[in-house]
């Protein structure tokens, strides 16, 4: 049973998907290279948590306001019932305190799942996960978070690649519930059903996580889908076509789409698009190609919302 998970790497992924871990009550480690970095992570972590406690404050006040819009005159009893039944809380020091941030791969020892969500490179990850195996029990099963990368590489360079899988989360993890699960070549099935049961007994914010089993492919299901869209939306612009604002109108407006690609691309990070356009090209050819607007933006350091900047300016 998984009961303590570590998670590498603080940035704001990594210490999102800690904070989801300590949000189900479960005790996380927090490791990235340095004890800076991992206090970046915590405070983003609490700013999560405070961003959650207003919202939750917010929620019944909301509810009444739309209420009252359409013309429905509430009394004083009901909008007391609306703020009690609607009303909730968190405890942010227990979560907070359920997550020791650490700078010591030695802290990683006593936990049943360990997560890297460093940068996405391949040989990074696979100079990492030989480092693991000096380090952890033979028992701890070892995630990798990558969007797009060869888990079957990097179990290659663990002493048990058996233990070896991807649990890859969604950009922000603790308001989207989807989890893809990617087995290596060399992974267990007990691994599989070990990690699929866990990811399947928590929530994050809004609901339950939701693991979905995806064969190792560069893309995976969702990316595979996502990123050319957004790789196709570029191109447009580039070529003149339509601007920025106007291509998210219209994918919003006439397909439907909560987001258009380029909101969507800030959002889950320019710097992610990019690498994933990268490892498709090498998969897929030439049509996957990344925009030169895209290389320069990597190099500016407009990675999205993440940055304060990406397609769109979030600092004004």
């Amino acid at each position: 049973m998984i009961k303590k998970v570590g998670v590498i790497g603080a940035g704001s992924m990594g210490s999102a998907i800690a904070e989801v871990f300590a949000y189900n009550g479960l005790d996380v480690i927090l490791k990235d290279q340095n004890m800076e970095l991992t206090e970046k992570g915590m405070k983003n972590i609490k700013r999560i948590l405070s961003d959650f406690e207003k919202y939750l404050k917010e929620r019944p006040i909301k509810e009444i306001g739309r209420i009252e819009k359409l013309g429905i005159a509430l009394t004083e009893e009901q909008k007391n019932l609306i703020v009690k039944n609607m009303g909730s809380t968190i405890d942010q020091d227990s979560i907070i305190g359920r997550i020791k941030p650490s700078d010591n791969y030695n802290d990683l020892k006593d936990c049943d799942l360990v997560i890297e969500a460093i940068f996405e490179d391949q040989s990074i990850k696979n100079k990492l996960f030989e480092e693991l195996s000096e380090i952890l029990p033979d028992n701890t099963i070892v995630a990798s978070n990558t969007s797009s990368l060869s888990i079957t590489e990097m179990a290659a360079h663990y002493k048990k690649p058996e233990n070896v899988i991807i649990t890859h989360f969604f950009n922000p993890p603790y308001t989207l519930p989807l989890v893809e699960i990617v087995p290596a070549l060399q992974t267990a099935d007990s691994t599989i059903t070990a990690v699929f049961e866990f990811f399947s007994a928590l929530r994050n914010h809004r609901e339950k996580l939701v693991p979905v089993k995806v064969k190792e492919r560069t893309g995976f299901v969702v990316n595979r889908i996502l990123i050319p869209m957004i790789n196709e939306a570029m191109k447009i612009v580039d070529e003149g076509i339509a601007d920025i604002k106007t291509v998210d109108i219209a994918m919003k407006k006439g397909a439907g789409m909560p987001m258009g690609p380029f909101e969507l691309a800030d959002y889950v990070g320019v710097d992610i698009v990019y690498h994933v356009l990268r490892s498709f090209r090498e998969a897929f050819g030439d049509n996957y190609i990344a925009p030169e607007t895209l290389k320069y933006m990597i190099s500016a350091g407009w990675w999205g919302i993440k940055k304060g900047r990406g397609f769109y300016n979030y600092k004004k």
